[in-house]
């Protein structure tokens, strides 16, 4: 009878003990370089709503957009400390950590925005994520950043020898420069805030991006033609810092989990609507888009490369090209 009092005096401390770890109230900090209305943002504010309703209050997200707290990669080593709670970068930025990321930023890797969320969403999307733990970071889920494609003042691109003579931006990155080579155009690495004007001067003719940013950035204002060639499909993620998640309590994490997976639903879907919408505005003034493109010989074109930049990783590219 003694020992069994003394059972139930522990279960009793130790149900007290997680009562009061879990009765802390917690403004979980997510920082964003975008703004608000943008898919991004606003699914982890969803993600925050839907806490906020799950714990009574408890537990709430305030985002910080439009580089509050500084660019990604900044944001980022403030939530590896444990300075920030969360952030939401591209994969890019995570790529010094867990090297595998690199593998999504070569061209033609994803088939479709399906067979990206099939891969993200499965066995690869998730042995990805957990590497990160590495880098004192929780990976949380993937976001749709859409698909990249070229537009230029000059002429559609119906094929790879179309971009023979043009220049075109891309990211300071080796592996888009070669990219855009590749295909016989000329890649050049100009600074985003400068690419308007860079298109303006004709510094260059064109630049390859998503439907939204060539709306949101007014580029339509000085280029002509969109050609689908869709040659990026490049994830973004979001990350809750390690240092803080390990003295959270096991409840807590799982709610984040649970809230995490509907905000990469809510994303997604944010995502869609905004690229139908500046779909719509592009044929509303009169913009050329063409989408009836056969990728194929762009597919063959940039293989090399997939071969050069992506040769450490064939195992993962074919573990990718399985994904059904």
């Amino acid at each position: 009878m003694k020992k069994l009092g003394i059972v139930l005096l522990t279960v009793f401390m130790v149900a007290l003990g997680l009562s009061a770890m879990a009765a802390d109230k917690m403004v979980i900090k997510s920082s964003d370089v975008h703004g608000d209305g943008y898919p991004t943002v606003e699914a982890i504010k969803y993600m925050g709503e839907l806490l906020d309703k799950w714990t009574n209050g408890r537990l709430t997200i305030q985002v910080y957009g439009s580089m509050q707290l500084g660019g990604e990669k900044e944001a980022l080593e403030q939530v590896q400390v444990g300075a920030l709670e969360m952030t939401r970068v591209s994969v890019g930025v995570v790529g010094p950590i867990v090297d595998e990321f690199n593998a999504f930023n070569l061209p033609f890797v994803f088939r479709s925005a399906q067979h990206m969320y099939d891969v993200t969403d499965g066995e690869i999307g998730t042995e990805l994520l957990n590497k990160l733990e590495k880098g004192g970071l929780i990976g949380l889920g993937y976001m749709d950043a859409g698909s990249r494609s070229f537009y230029n003042k000059v002429r559609p691109i119906t094929q790879p020898a179309d971009l023979k003579g043009l220049k075109i931006r891309v990211m300071q990155n080796p592996i888009f420069v070669q990219m855009v080579n590749s295909m016989g155009g000329n890649g050049t690495p100009v600074a985003f805030n400068e690419l308007y004007t860079a298109l303006q001067t004709g510094v260059v003719d064109g630049a390859e991006n998503n439907p939204p940013t060539i709306i949101e950035h007014k580029h339509y204002e000085v280029t002509k033609y969109y050609s689908l060639t869709q040659h990026l499909m490049v994830p973004e993620i979001f990350v809750f810092s390690k240092k803080i998640w390990d003295k959270m309590s096991p409840l807590d994490r799982q709610l984040i989990r649970k809230a995490s997976a509907a905000c990469v639903i809510k994303e997604r879907e944010l995502w869609a609507a905004k690229e139908e919408k500046a779909y719509a505005e592009l044929k509303k003034i009169g913009y050329s888009v063409n989408g009836n493109l056969d990728k194929e010989p762009f597919i063959q074109a940039t293989e090399p490369v997939r071969q050069k930049f992506g040769g450490k990783y064939s195992e993962l590219i074919k573990r990718i090209q399985a994904v059904k």
